[in-house]
């Protein structure tokens, strides 16, 4: 975790997000499938917590749209397996670098880890570093 010699500065999220326990071989699970690249390789998210993964979403939107809380992104960020709040339209989302195109013009390939889409970012005013209290699964 990083963090500033400011106490009033929040502490920033690094390295990997936490996986999701799985539910014991023999019970079910209730689940959305949110991305599937192959019948092996596939992403889901607990059904039950569609409306936490929701409030997540609004509290980062929240966070992320007061300009007091940005902090500046620096190429530190900016590589592949990072983790960052990326603004997509007017919501923000966590997102993980997967590729990194160019640092100065910035273009970098994103996947938002809760939605299992793919994004494009050039704009580095969509990319904040990520708030520890939000790497925490819902």
């Amino acid at each position: 975790l990083l963090s500033s010699p400011d106490n009033s500065a929040p502490t920033l999220h690094s390295g990997p997000l936490q996986s999701c326990p799985l539910p014991p071989l023999s019970s079910l699970y209730d689940l959305t499938v949110v991305q599937a690249t192959s019948p092996d390789q596939f992403q889901i998210v607990s059904y039950s917590q569609k409306v936490a993964y929701a409030a997540l979403i609004s509290q980062m939107t929240g966070y992320y749209d007061d300009l007091s809380n940005h902090t500046p992104v620096t190429d530190d960020h900016l590589r592949v397996g990072s983790i960052l709040a990326f603004r997509d339209s007017s919501s923000w989302h966590r997102a993980k670098i997967v590729r990194v195109v160019n640092l100065h013009p910035l273009a970098v390939a994103l996947k938002l880890v809760d939605q299992g889409c793919f994004k494009a970012c050039t704009s580095p005013g969509d990319l904040q570093p990520l708030a520890d209290r939000f790497a925490q699964l819902p």
